[in-house]
């Protein structure tokens, strides 16, 4: 049995010279668009935070968040955010960042 030792890889696994690894002219996709179904959006909701806030509708009220305390009149309460409005500029602050809020003194 002396046969030649073959060191290098297989014919098998050479690469093949007319095989071509990439294209030169643009690939169009042949997918559609497809829009995922059963989609469910969540949110938590405090029913009875939400309803103090509704009770202080149209009044000044201070609100604290976890970022800070804005002062102005309660426009509208929604699930989950509460439009305050600050020297005429609507301010959205979601329901979920909100520490607390109260009435604000009258000057």
């Amino acid at each position: 049995m002396n046969r030649p030792i073959y060191y290098a890889y297989p014919q098998a696994y050479a690469p093949n010279p007319h095989q071509l690894y990439y294209r030169n002219e643009d690939v169009e996709r042949k997918e559609a668009p497809v829009m995922p179904k059963n989609v469910m959006y969540t949110t938590s909701v405090e029913l009875k935070f939400i309803e103090h806030f509704t009770q202080h509708k149209g009044l000044m009220v201070s609100i604290t968040t976890t970022v800070g305390k804005l002062v102005g009149l309660l426009e509208d309460v929604f699930i989950d955010h509460v439009v305050l409005e600050i020297q005429g500029k609507k301010h959205y602050i979601r329901v979920c960042e909100i520490v607390y809020f109260e009435k604000a003194e009258s000057k």
